[in-house]
């Protein structure tokens, strides 16, 4: 059982190693002196056993990065003329017990201006949405449909809210960025940053 264990926690130090960078991993000729030392300890067999288990969990390890890096060789970025628009509902905590249904009146109507204007919503982070013009679908007059979309917001009067309202139009590097975990059509570059700063 000892050695079983032992196995198990080579190979999840094997596996945690190809993560590290290089400069914090021993030098090649300490380990083998660590193979020796092992091969003193547990005998000739116990240290073939354990090489063909780090070395299969090796293979294991570098075909996931493989892959990896074969998945994000598929995204591309591509430079693309976009227009950004940051918009924030003002006053959103003057009455905390209705902040959920304000949120929820707010983006059903922000959505249905959206999509009137050939936007796309790129996500929400509280009282603040985020939209993108032909970026993920074309769209000829962008900087017009976000001009269109904004003064929509500020002439709701069933969302009885003032807006700060940010919009920007430049040139951005978009795509399907991240990992297997987390992917999302992003935009890169100053003019994302720019948006919240003009908001």
């Amino acid at each position: 059982l000892m050695q079983v264990s032992f196995f198990q926690m080579i190979n999840n130090l094997v596996e945690f190693r190809n993560y590290m960078p290089a400069s914090v991993l021993q030098d090649e000729s300490e380990e083998e002196e660590e193979e020796e030392e092992e091969k003193k300890v547990l005998g000739k067999s116990a240290a073939k056993s354990s090489r063909g288990s780090m070395a299969q969990t090796r293979s294991s390890v570098g075909t996931s990065v493989a892959n990896r890096h074969t998945a994000l060789g598929s995204m591309e970025a591509k430079q693309k003329r976009v227009t950004l628009m940051a918009c924030n509902m003002l006053g959103f905590l003057d009455n905390t017990a209705k902040v959920l249904g304000s949120i929820a009146d707010y983006l059903s109507a922000g959505l249905v201006l959206v999509k009137g204007t050939k936007g796309i919503p790129d996500g929400f982070s509280g009282d603040r949405l985020y939209v993108s013009w032909n970026g993920v679908r074309p769209c000829s007059s962008h900087k017009t449909a976000a001009y269109k979309c904004a003064r929509g917001f500020t002439m709701e009067k069933s969302l009885g809210k003032k807006f700060s309202i940010g919009i920007v139009s430049g040139d951005v590097k978009c795509g399907n960025m991240g990992c297997d975990g987390m992917k999302k059509f992003s935009f890169v570059g100053s003019l994302a940053s720019w948006v919240h700063i003009v908001e």
